[in-house]
């Protein structure tokens, strides 16, 4: 490998540690060595997931690794967050750079600079609410506004016809797919692209450093080109957002896309159809839960505003007033 780490495994910390040292030393980003501890997951048992360590304080560090199962999970999330930066240009800031990157041991890996992640303390929830609406929302806002554009129909037939084929036939999602369906057919849908993270909730959220306000990580199932509202609906799921807030945000986002009412669930089911067709590690059953969440509060958020009253997006109640 062209290194002098001795005799190690990518699951010894002392072993990674010198790896990750001598690779930024040389490079002139650290001057002394490094000192990292392994960082153990919740999900560890999930054959993709990282192996990760870190060291804290003004220059930590966040070293990923993929597992031996999956030895490219780590180059792909990095090859996936640069084409993101390279479509978002000044607004791409919040995605983090790797200090190095390459292979160790067949597998491939990133060093990162460490950021903290929000705290998960209860009494700094209404905390989160207030720094999301200002900074996260506002940058989805951006993105909308700045980097969204027309696409092909053909996009939206596809994935409303994955997720045809994914939910359960009496479903709140199912209903929604009806009528998006029928919207679809009636010639007045405007289709339209958007970089989207596919995976926005607070875990995926860090703080930032200097005049950049949060850190998004987690790249791996964003798309370039992918699907207004989605990250939206799931920030505000993840955040508790109130309905009326997130009708609030629906509004600038429309106003933002030149969209009509009637367009806002199929922006939706665009992208759920996208996530159903593939799936990955996610089991079917854990989808059909989370887009039926989605529609729910898509469903809650449309019924919360009066702007939004000709618009009646289930069947039979189906969906309306989730929780929040």
């Amino acid at each position: 490998m062209g290194h002098s780490c001795g005799v190690g495994t990518i699951t010894d910390a002392n072993y990674i540690s010198n790896f990750v040292g001598e690779r930024l030393m040389s490079k002139g980003l650290r001057g002394s060595p490094v000192s990292l501890r392994r960082h153990s997951h919740d999900m560890a048992d999930l054959p993709d997931t990282k192996l990760v360590y870190l060291s804290k304080g003004r220059q930590g560090l966040v070293a990923m690794i993929s597992p031996p199962q999956f030895p490219e999970v780590v180059a792909e999330e990095c090859r996936k967050a640069q084409q993101m930066r390279s479509q978002l240009g000044d607004l791409g800031a919040p995605i983090l750079e790797p200090l190095d990157s390459g292979h160790l041991e067949s597998c491939s890996y990133a060093v990162m600079p460490y950021r903290k992640p929000l705290s998960t303390r209860r009494g700094m929830q209404w905390v989160h609410r207030i720094w999301v609406k200002r900074h996260l929302l506002e940058w989805l806002l951006q993105v909308a506004q700045r980097r969204s554009g027309t696409c092909e129909e053909s996009q939206y037939c596809a994935s409303l016809d994955a997720l045809g084929e994914r939910v359960a036939p009496d479903s709140p999602t199912a209903a929604l797919l009806h009528m998006g369906q029928s919207r679809l057919r009636s010639g007045h849908f405007a289709p339209r692209a958007t970089p989207m993270h596919g995976d926005l909730w607070k875990g995926n959220v860090l703080h930032g450093v200097g005049s950049t306000a949060f850190t998004l990580v987690d790249w791996r199932g964003s798309e370039t080109r992918g699907f207004p509202l989605f990250d939206l609906i799931r920030t505000a799921g993840s955040f508790g957002l109130s309905p009326k807030a997130l009708s609030r945000e629906l509004q600038l986002h429309r106003a933002a896309l030149g969209c009509q009412i009637e367009d806002l669930p199929l922006y939706l089911l665009g992208a759920l159809g996208h996530y159903a067709a593939h799936l990955g590690e996610m089991s079917p059953a854990l989808f059909r839960s989370m887009a039926d969440e989605c529609v729910q509060r898509l469903s809650s958020a449309l019924d919360a505003s009066a702007t939004f009253a000709p618009l009646r997006l289930l069947a039979n109640g189906h969906g309306r007033h989730a929780p929040t």
